[in-house]
Formats: structure tokens, C-alpha cells, sequence
């Protein structure tokens, strides 16, 4: 009775090999066309309008300037790290990423005696993936969104630029991967 309990084992224990490393669906390889091997990110519009009217609802977007250089390098940095494109200049890429920053929020979360402890950083993008060679647009995603919580007070604290870089990071991160793996 043991060696058929021990080849139940054997069998039961192959099976969860078998599902385990059979499929979950997930490939390192882009879902981008083969030809298309290296990108130029270009500097996103920073389109928040700092001029508009503020309502009850957008009182607290944010104007930052050179908001748009950062998060170019932040993207650029994104892309060297996941390593399925090359970031190159633009006269050799195979597709250009294009897009615009429309907007960035810094809305409050939490308060201790009307003051704020905690805020949430939002930056908003539209992005666009086009193919140099037909100009083909390859991927399009409006409001993509990155976002970063951070302390004003305690040993959490943290500042708002450094927040803001986290928020780039996790934007930069959201958009290479719909690019590269559609998730």
C-alpha cells in the first residue's frame, strides 16, 4: 500500500509542477510590433492651466514648473530599467512616446486639529506611442495616473518634491508597462 500511496504523491506533486510552470500567461517579450525596438520619449505639454478659474472641485491642482523635464526623466529611467526598448534620440527611434501633463493634484487625507498630517499627490497624463515609420499610433491611453502619499509631520515625513518624485516613478512605471505588457 505505500508505493501506491508514494506514487499518488509523485503523480499529485508532477501535477503542481505541471500547472505551476505550464501558465499563467506571463512573458518577459513585448506585445509592441517586432520592428519596433527602440523609442524617443519626448518632452511630455504640461497642460495644467494655472489661469483657469479654480472651483470647489479642482481647488487643490497644482502648478509645478519644469514639472514636464522631470518626468521625462523619470520615463527615460523607466525605460532603461524594464529593458524591452532602447531609448535613443529622436532621428533613430522606431517609435516616438508623445504625450501631455494635464494635471497635478495634492489633495489632503488627513487632518489632526484642522491641520493636514497627510496628502496624496496625483499627476494625471495622456500619452501617446507612435510608430516613426507609418505613423501609426501603437498604444493611446488618456489619464494615466501616478500617485504617492506622504506625511508633513512625524517620522514618516517626507517632503513634497520627494513625494512628487515617487509619483513620477509610479507613473513612469504604469506607462511602460500598458506599452511593453499591456497590463
Amino acid at each position: 500500500m505505500s508505493l501506491r500511496k508514494n506514487n499518488f504523491l509523485l503523480l499529485v506533486a508532477g501535477c503542481c509542477l505541471l500547472v505551476t510552470f505550464s501558465g499563467c500567461g506571463y512573458t518577459t517579450k513585448t506585445i509592441l510590433p517586432d520592428n519596433v525596438k527602440t523609442v524617443h520619449v519626448d518632452t511630455f505639454k504640461n497642460n495644467i492651466d494655472i489661469t483657469k478659474e479654480v472651483s470647489a472641485k479642482d481647488k487643490y491642482e497644482v502648478y509645478r514648473p519644469n514639472l514636464e523635464v522631470d518626468l521625462r526623466d523619470a520615463i527615460m529611467a523607466r525605460v532603461f530599467l524594464d529593458g524591452n526598448l532602447k531609448a535613443v534620440d529622436k532621428d533613430s527611434a522606431d517609435a516616438v512616446l508623445e504625450g501631455q501633463i494635464v494635471q497635478y493634484r495634492k489633495d489632503p487625507l488627513r487632518y489632526q486639529n484642522e491641520v493636514v498630517q497627510e496628502y496624496r499627490i496625483s499627476l494625471v497624463c495622456d500619452v501617446k506611442l507612435i510608430n516613426k515609420k507609418n505613423s501609426k499610433i501603437l498604444f493611446e491611453e488618456s489619464n494615466i495616473t501616478g500617485d504617492a502619499t506622504y506625511f508633513t509631520t512625524g517620522t514618516l515625513q517626507v517632503t513634497e518634491t520627494t513625494a512628487l518624485n515617487d509619483a513620477m516613478s509610479d507613473l513612469a512605471r504604469r506607462i511602460v508597462n500598458r506599452i511593453v505588457e499591456n497590463w
